[in-house]
């Protein structure tokens, strides 16, 4: 052993590709958002895309009754809100994912909390593959207890920033470390 670290260490670096996957699926993230954005008109003449049309999918073939009741009562007669919240939750967590920011707090656990609203809605409807949401939450769970941002992301020259100065700051200071 001379010390030296060859191609095939930094193949097997796995923390690379966990942010070479989380890149990719922040890009995916950030394709859905612009499939819902404001200025983008569904078949039923509504803003955000295709969502109005995909919420009633989810009504149509409940997987809970208490969530089809949830999205009856409170989210289509509040559509707009709940379109333009959709979009920018996408939008911050394909962002975080792809530049490597604060992915424990919104890339990490935004994510799984937004796959599992998902989830709940779309399992049963006919044509899902219902393996997709677990993967996906799987996926969500590892960039948030992994810290995944710190590799080929801002997350780690904001940590190590952290670590030069242990002792300054104040409150944001003592919060920064669980987020980055």
């Amino acid at each position: 052993m001379n010390g030296s670290i060859s191609i095939t260490d930094g193949l097997r670096d796995i923390a690379l590709w966990v942010g070479l996957y989380r890149i990719a699926l922040g890009i995916m993230w950030l394709q859905m958002a612009l499939q819902k954005a404001p200025w983008i008109p569904g078949p039923e003449g509504k803003p955000y895309g295709w969502l109005y049309g995909y919420i009633w999918k989810e009504i149509n073939h409940p997987t809970f009754s208490f969530y089809t009741e949830f999205l009856k009562n409170i989210v289509l007669p509040n559509f707009e809100l709940f379109g333009f919240t959709t979009f920018i939750g996408e939008l911050a967590i394909g962002l975080s994912l792809v530049l490597g920011i604060l992915v424990p707090l919104v890339g990490g656990l935004g994510g799984t909390l937004m796959q599992v609203n998902i989830m709940m809605g779309s399992y049963s409807i006919p044509g899902e593959w219902f393996w997709l949401w677990p993967l996906l939450i799987g996926s969500h769970i590892i960039f948030m207890m992994g810290r995944a941002g710190r590799r080929l992301g801002l997350d780690g020259p904001l940590s190590r920033s952290l670590e030069r100065f242990p002792k300054s700051g104040g409150t944001l200071r003592r919060i920064l470390p669980y987020v980055v």
